[in-house]
């Protein structure tokens, strides 16, 4: 029987206002779960549940913050028996891929940020000796570079390593006290919607990382488009990548993008899960 899905907002489910969507095994196309279908105030509940959980977590000590992300790859790993059969399922990627390069690879990346939570916030750069000029006498240069947290930071992930991709953005945002909006690809987004609870169990504050889902693009639009989101976080392809960036650019908010990515259709005669 496959399961359907709410939106993870505020450390509950939300019903969607749109109501939901298939997922499809693309290596079977049978159908594994139904996936909310965001509306404008789903977006909208979603980014103030950030929004409200933001000063909390921000000024919560750096040592807490990374007990919490430790405890979440405790989670992954206990629960990577469930999680791996749904990744495989959603993606259609073999057992050996999904068993290896799928699951563990986000285990490890909540234990690396879980240690980035402790690195110094502020970090000395050597001097660097500057030429006079007639605006300046020169000299040395002294100079820090210094982390922040920014604010609610936008999740928007591509569709080829789910898991592993979300907790790439998750993981250093909650680290540096950060709150989270969780965008997944349309094709995968049921093993992204599981993560929630098992953040709140790790002791993650309600609101501080939520996740809306949804086929369109309207979704995503929204959430890019929105005031009270202050980073944008992607991972696709360049086309989507530009319109993100004129749409993060109209209110100067940050972005951080990877692109380039791009479907590559091949076919190798009758697959196996294995």
């Amino acid at each position: 029987m496959t399961k359907t899905y709410a939106h993870w907002i505020g450390g509950s489910w939300r019903a969607p206002g749109n109501g939901h969507y298939p997922v499809i095994n693309p290596a079977t196309e049978e159908t594994v779960g139904h996936a909310p279908e965001a509306d404008p105030a789903d977006v909208d509940a979603a980014v103030r549940a950030a929004r409200g959980a933001y000063d909390g977590w921000s000024r919560t000590a750096p040592k807490e913050r990374a007990a919490v992300l430790d405890r979440a790859a405790d989670l992954l790993a206990e629960h990577a028996p469930d999680l791996v059969p749904l990744v495989q399922a959603e993606t259609g990627a073999t057992l050996r891929v999904t068993s290896s390069l799928q699951v563990p690879p986000a285990i490890d990346r909540f234990r690396r940020y879980a240690r980035g939570a402790l690195e110094p916030d502020t970090v000395p750069l050597a001097p660097l000796p500057v030429a006079a000029t007639p605006l300046a006498p020169g000299g040395l240069i002294g100079a820090a570079a210094v982390r922040r947290p920014l604010g609610v930071v936008c999740c928007i992930t591509s569709y080829n390593f789910p898991l592993t991709n979300l907790a790439g953005k998750v993981a250093p945002a909650l680290a540096m006290g950060n709150t989270v909006v969780a965008k997944p690809a349309p094709q995968d987004p049921l093993c992204c919607l599981e993560l929630g609870p098992l953040l709140k169990e790790a002791g993650l504050p309600d609101g501080a990382f939520n996740v809306v889902t949804g086929s369109r693009a309207a979704a995503g639009e929204a959430l890019v488009a929105h005031p009270g989101v202050d980073m944008v976080s992607f991972t696709g392809s360049t086309a989507v990548g530009k319109k993100i960036a004129e749409s993060a650019g109209r209110s100067m908010k940050r972005t951080l993008m990877e692109l380039g990515a791009r479907a590559r259709p091949s076919s190798w005669g009758t697959p196996t899960s294995e």
